[in-house]
C-alpha cells in the first residue's frame, strides 16, 4: 500500500510538474523563436489592407490642384435667374453668349456676332451661372442654321 501511495504521489507530482512546465513554455517565448514566414505574411496582408483603405480615401489637396473649381450638377433656371447682362455657358462651362433681352415669349441672347432668341425654359444654371443644354459648337451650328431660315 506504500508503494501505491508513494507512486500516485510520484505521479500527482509529475503530472503537477509537467502542467506548470507546459504552462510557462507558452506564456513566456525566447525572443528570436518566431516563425518568421508568418509573421512577415500577417504584416504584408496588414500593410495591403491599409494601402487599400488609404487608397480609396478622399484625394489630397494637391491631387486636386489643377482642376479648377468644381461645379454643381445642373438644375432648371427660373425666371428671377435669367438677367440682362448674365453670362451663358454651353454643358462644358464655355461661355457662349450673354443675355441682352428678357421678352415674355423667350430669352434674345448676344452672341458677339448676332443676337437670338431662345426659350426660356431652355436654360438650366449651376454654382457657376445660366446655362444651355449643347455644346459650343452645336450652339453655333443652331445659331447658323436659324440665320439662314430668316
Amino acid at each position: 500500500m506504500t508503494r501505491l501511495v508513494a507512486s500516485l504521489s510520484t505521479g500527482v507530482a509529475l503530472a503537477v510538474a509537467s502542467a506548470a512546465g507546459a504552462q510557462t513554455a507558452t506564456t513566456t517565448s525566447v525572443p528570436g523563436t518566431g516563425d518568421a514566414t508568418k509573421i512577415s505574411s500577417a504584416n504584408r496582408e496588414a500593410n495591403a489592407a491599409y494601402n487599400q483603405l488609404i487608397g480609396a480615401g478622399t484625394p489630397t489637396k494637391t491631387a486636386d490642384q489643377g482642376r479648377g473649381p468644381v461645379r454643381s450638377a445642373p438644375v432648371a433656371a427660373t425666371a428671377a435667374d435669367i438677367t440682362v447682362g448674365k453670362a451663358i455657358r454651353d454643358i462644358k462651362g464655355v461661355r457662349i453668349a450673354t443675355v441682352a433681352q428678357v421678352d415674355p415669349d423667350g430669352v434674345v441672347v448676344d452672341t458677339g456676332a448676332t443676337k437670338i432668341k431662345v426659350p426660356s425654359n431652355g436654360f438650366g444654371k449651376d454654382n457657376e451661372g445660366l446655362l444651355l443644354n449643347v455644346t459650343a459648337a452645336k450652339f453655333a451650328a443652331l445659331v447658323a442654321k436659324a440665320q439662314v431660315s430668316h
